[in-house]
This record gives structure tokens, sequence and C-alpha cells, in this order.
């Protein structure tokens, strides 16, 4: 048994382990995601700036 084996079957567990043989069948209807609280609509998107140094100033 080689190091090609032992990680050929350790991989084949974790396959195993998240095969849909074991997981949870699907709902039958969806739900849609709903985000909490209330949407804001006077918000103001606004760009962000950022200061970064030029390419041609770096100190060696």
């Amino acid at each position: 048994m080689g190091l090609r084996d032992r990680i050929h079957r350790r991989i084949r567990r974790v396959v195993d382990r998240f095969s849909g043989e074991y997981s949870a069948p699907a709902p039958e209807e969806l739900k849609p995601y709903e985000r909490p609280g209330v949407p804001a609509e006077d918000a103001e998107v606004v760009m962000a700036r950022l200061n970064r140094p030029v390419p041609g100033n770096r100190k060696s």
C-alpha cells in the first residue's frame, strides 16, 4: 500500500461523505431569501477613493 493508494482512499471517503446518497432530499417548495430590516429609500451611494502611491515613486 503506497502513498498514492492512501491518498486515493482518503479522497474517496470525503467524496462519499458529500455525495447525494447521504444528503437530505431537496424541499418541495423554494423559500426566497428575505433580508432583515427595512431598506433606506434616501440612501446615498458614494465612490470610495484609494490613496495609493504612484508606481514611479518607489524607494529602493
